[in-house]
């Protein structure tokens, strides 16, 4: 069976050395390079921008390398737009879902504040940011910065050297999850703990990809945006959940054996009996959302009780 391939993010402010790495690393794996420019002109489109440039690896034929990624929008947004989000904690939780198809990791590059102010001078006009005092407050929150996906900071003191992706390479593969079969539309974590069917995927959005994943409109209609933010409020993590719609072949899912699998709806539950896949049934999002929205989802205990064994 063939599987996607890996994603591996570099991040980092200006000045930080990130694009040097990054480019060296992608070349030395035969990986396709991709970076993140500013984008001014992007808005409700950006999700999309980053689930398309992630195709190569979803699809399984190249391994992709991000020059920064959707985790830049907080800091850059915070000091250089004025405060302006341009994504939502939502879509960043989404993107990192279907980044775990990819088994990404994140590789932090954070060399000391007066590193990247020097090398931000030597390339003042070609740097994103306009000034030292606005690297200062970006470099800042970069370092409390975090992500669910798995990250290694890189270590700014190492040559550039023959040994540098293998050095490196050691480090990411120790973080890094498997692949997804390319044969279901999955996401998350393959091997997680807590599996959740859901029904089917809904009629493609305007601000939607192409590709689709489950519980991953960017769109804002539907109950994407809303799940997501009852997993976020709960304090669910991400990492703990693979999702896959009952509409995908359930039998070739084989790691759902030994797993906890939550059916969402009714539709999504009768096709976990029908593929012998014993599973909890809980409402399905859509209708909480529209009915008992004041109430706690019962998914949210479900899944504590999958998770921490209450």
């Amino acid at each position: 069976m063939t599987h996607s391939k890996s994603l591996t993010i570099f991040e980092g402010p200006d000045g930080a050395g990130k694009s040097t790495i990054a480019k060296k690393y992608a070349d030395e794996i035969g990986a396709k390079y991709v970076h993140f420019p500013a984008l001014p002109r992007v808005n409700q489109s950006l999700g999309r921008m980053y689930v398309e440039a992630m195709m190569p690896a979803l699809l399984g034929y190249q391994h992709v390398v991000f020059d920064r990624c959707w985790m830049s929008e907080t800091p850059y947004g915070e000091v250089h737009r004025e405060g302006r989000d341009r994504l939502n904690q939502a879509s960043r939780r989404m993107l990192e879902r279907l980044a775990f198809r990819c088994g990404a990791v994140v590789v932090k590059c954070l060399p000391p504040v007066e590193t990247c102010i020097e090398n931000f001078r030597k390339r003042k006009g070609l740097e994103m940011l306009r000034s030292e005092q606005e690297l200062s407050a970006v470099w800042g929150i970069y370092e409390t910065l975090r992500t669910e996906l798995p990250m290694v900071t890189y270590d700014y003191t190492w040559d550039l050297g023959e040994s540098f992706s293998r050095d490196l390479d050691d480090d990411i593969i120790d973080l890094r999850t498997s692949g997804h079969p390319l044969d279901i539309q999955s996401a998350g974590v393959l091997g997680a703990p807590v599996i959740l069917v859901g029904d089917s995927f809904a009629e493609r959005k305007e601000r939607d990809s192409w590709y689709q994943w489950p519980f991953g409109s960017f769109s804002g209609e539907g109950c994407s945006k809303w799940l997501t933010d009852e997993l976020n409020k709960a304090a669910i993590r991400e990492c703990d959940l693979m999702w896959v719609n009952s509409d995908q072949p359930l039998d070739a899912v084989e790691i759902l054996l030994g797993q906890q699998v939550i059916a969402l709806g009714q539709i999504a539950a009768s096709a976990c009996y029908a593929n012998k896949i014993e599973a909890q049934v809980v409402e399905h999002p859509q209708y909480w959302k529209r009915f008992k929205s004041n109430q706690t989802y019962s998914l949210i205990q479900r899944i504590h009780n999958a998770t921490l064994g209450d």
